[in-house]
């Protein structure tokens, strides 16, 4: 079965809770991506923050010198690298996010996107119905929903 480490990026790019949020706008430019884990300096992931967020908070004038920590999301979907990659599919679709940090012994090992999802879809080069029954756990050919 795909795992989610099969397919996470590992080279994640994280940002302070004391990071201002102009250093997280040049951050996640600088790297093209849409959002990073904050994590504090113990290693411990404080929350997420992403480019719809900073998008929000720039109408207030003064928010530039605001920190991380005051508008990062606190609650954050994590998954185990172990994982099916179809419980990770299922994080995306019923909670609409694009990314996940993968975990293991409690600190952030990876990121999973959609994107990493997709491009590892690509690259297996099995049909799309025997790959969507793998991450379902239903031999291909059978409904995956009754």
């Amino acid at each position: 079965m795909y795992q989610v480490k099969d397919a996470m990026t590992r080279r994640v790019l994280s940002i302070r809770p004391q990071a201002t949020l102009e250093e997280a706008i040049r951050l996640l430019l600088k790297h093209n991506i849409s959002g990073a884990p904050v994590i504090d300096d113990s290693g411990r992931l404080c929350g997420i923050i992403t480019q719809y967020q900073l998008l929000e908070v720039l109408y207030e004038p003064t928010v530039k010198h605001s920190r991380v920590e005051e508008c990062m999301t606190r609650e954050v979907i994590t998954i185990d690298e172990d994982a099916l990659l179809g419980t990770a599919t299922n994080y995306f679709v019923l909670h609409r996010i694009r990314r996940i940090p993968v975990m293991s012994n409690g600190k952030v090992i990876g990121i999973l996107s959609r994107q990493d999802l997709l491009q590892y879809f690509a690259e297996t080069g099995e049909e799309i119905e025997a790959f969507f029954a793998k991450l379902k756990g239903t031999p291909a050919g059978e409904p995956a929903c009754a």
